[in-house]
């Protein structure tokens, strides 16, 4: 797929890997939805330096409610009539409080927004996909939804959630959609800003390359499957090494 003209929404594209890539696709000629939910300066920062590039649309929502999402891709069909390209980027990046201590509304905040989120926002995005005939839906994973998630419990049920989400999805939309996802391994974004560095030291030696990714290498990942036509239904790791047994 030529990502020229394409309208791609992105949800969680105010700051991160998120705004990395509404630029990138930007630079490509693709229209960019900007979604955010708190974080406004950062959604009209990031639609600001859209702009440069291309057309853009910033809209406020919540992915992890249904009345949120559906006005989020009305917002879309007002502006730019359909939807080519979903990235579901959006995410709680971690337990925010450990599991065993964790409320029954901590999970909720968590599941919600990680993995039904992704799930609205995927069922509004098919329905014009399924009409234009073709569409590409890119989930954003994690390492942490490989075979174990460290402490983070909460967030690698979610994003093995995703992983498996992706899969199932790609069997029922195909042959005329594609379903994918980028799991990223240590990115260096505000999740770690409270980190000391002898704990960001720590996760980096867990890599095989003793190295962080970059914002950059995951959105690569990204536009590679945006464009390529015979990918449906699997999990890229960007992650250093990180996986290798």
């Amino acid at each position: 797929m030529e990502l020229k003209d394409k309208i791609v929404v992105i949800t969680g594209s105010s700051s991160g890997i998120g705004r990395t890539t509404a630029i990138r696709f930007a630079k490509e000629g693709a229209k960019i939805v900007i979604n955010y939910h708190i974080n406004e300066d950062g959604g009209k920062e990031t639609l600001k330096e859209v702009e440069k590039y291309s057309e853009g649309l910033l809209v406020k929502a919540d992915v992890s409610k249904p009345d949120e999402v559906k006005k989020l891709f009305e917002e879309v069909e007002k502006k730019f009539g359909t939807v080519h390209i979903l990235i579901n980027n959006a995410a709680i990046p971690n337990d925010k409080v450990p599991y065993l201590e964790a409320s029954y509304d901590d999970i909720v905040e968590l599941v919600h927004t990680d993995l039904i989120g992704p799930m609205l926002c995927a069922q509004q995005a098919v329905k014009f996909m399924q009409k234009q005939r073709f569409g590409k839906i890119i989930n954003t994973s994690s390492i942490r939804g490989a075979e174990h998630g460290g402490r983070s419990v909460v967030y690698a049920a979610s994003k093995s959630g995703i992983n498996s989400f992706s899969k199932t999805l790609a069997k029922m939309v195909s042959p005329t959609i594609q379903v994918n996802a980028v799991a990223p391994g240590f990115v260096k974004t505000r999740n770690y800003d409270n980190m000391t560095k002898e704990q960001m030291d720590t996760f980096i030696e867990q890599t095989y390359l003793k190295r962080w990714v970059t914002e950059d290498e995951i959105v690569d990942a990204f536009i590679f499957l945006a464009k390529n036509d015979a990918m449906t239904g699997q999990v890229i790791y960007v992650d250093a090494g990180f996986t290798l047994k």
